[in-house]
């Protein structure tokens, strides 16, 4: 791991990255699950502008680089195998399921060596462009306890435990809230963290949900640190096959995010 961080610093050091546009966000894609846990196609990419070579005026385009991975998590959120596949150069944000989908499939092909896999099913793609809760979906701060939680249909509550690690999926945002913060608790961030897209899988007889957790600025804020209420909303796009679940995550201002998935 050590040598890959080493090599997307190296990738990010060649761009501009801290523009208007810089942005990143650490995403894992299902692909089903063997007796050694749950299958994914990881990727960390990191978002910048870039300008158009065939126009001589300078635009903003956004465009995404970075690193993916073929992952094995277990139902602790521990890695138990990793292997990289690609990096990538920076490409148009126009071109993400494009660039991403070749790796993806590597990856699947890996998930599916294994004699007991079990391919995931999409079911539902929700967004709610960044809230604190979205549906019977919310998150939960436990400022006693110092946990972040996510809270689904006020029944079943999963620790992010994650968020207060800085080796973990949840390195960019522990790295872009830490700096601001005179300690890094739940209480310090509670009102610096919201909920995007929420998919749903089937995968045998369980459901495997993701949350895709972020923080970032707005202009739109209106009391305070909270972002104003919105609506949750389907997608507009088809996510019913595995091939169809590579999709651009939006992004706040300068924002940052991770994927976190619960067994339900």
């Amino acid at each position: 791991m050590k040598k890959v961080l080493s090599i997307l610093f190296i990738i990010l050091a060649n761009h501009a990255v801290f523009g208007c546009l810089s942005a990143s966000q650490n995403r894992l894609f299902p692909l089903g699950v063997t007796s050694a846990g749950l299958c994914v196609f990881e990727t960390r990419l990191t978002r910048t502008e870039y300008m158009d070579e065939g126009n001589r005026a300078y635009e903003m385009n956004p465009g995404w680089l970075g690193v993916s991975f073929y992952k094995i998590y277990d139902k602790n959120h521990k890695e138990v195998y990793a292997e990289v596949l690609d990096t990538f150069k920076l490409f148009g944000q126009d071109q993400y399921a494009k660039v991403l989908g070749p790796s993806f499939e590597k990856a699947l092909v890996l998930a599916k060596k294994n004699q007991d896999y079990l391919a995931a099913k999409p079911v539902s793609l929700m967004f709610c462009d960044y809230q604190v809760s979205h549906g019977k979906t919310s998150l939960v701060f436990d400022t006693l306890q110092n946990k972040v939680m996510v809270e689904i249909g006020n029944k079943t509550r999963s620790e992010v435990a994650a968020i207060f690690d800085s080796t973990s999926i949840a390195s960019n945002v522990f790295e872009y809230l830490r700096p601001h913060l005179d300690e890094f608790t739940a209480s310090a961030i509670q009102h610096r963290l919201y909920l995007n897209s929420i998919r749903q899988f089937q995968l045998g007889d369980k459901k495997l949900t993701i949350v895709h957790i972020g923080a970032g600025q707005t202009m739109e804020l209106a009391n305070g640190d909270f972002y104003p209420p919105g609506k949750a909303y389907k997608a507009k796009f088809p996510f019913k096959e595995l091939s169809e679940s590579i999709f651009t995550e939006q992004v706040l201002h300068h924002g940052h995010g991770f994927d976190f998935y619960i067994w339900n």
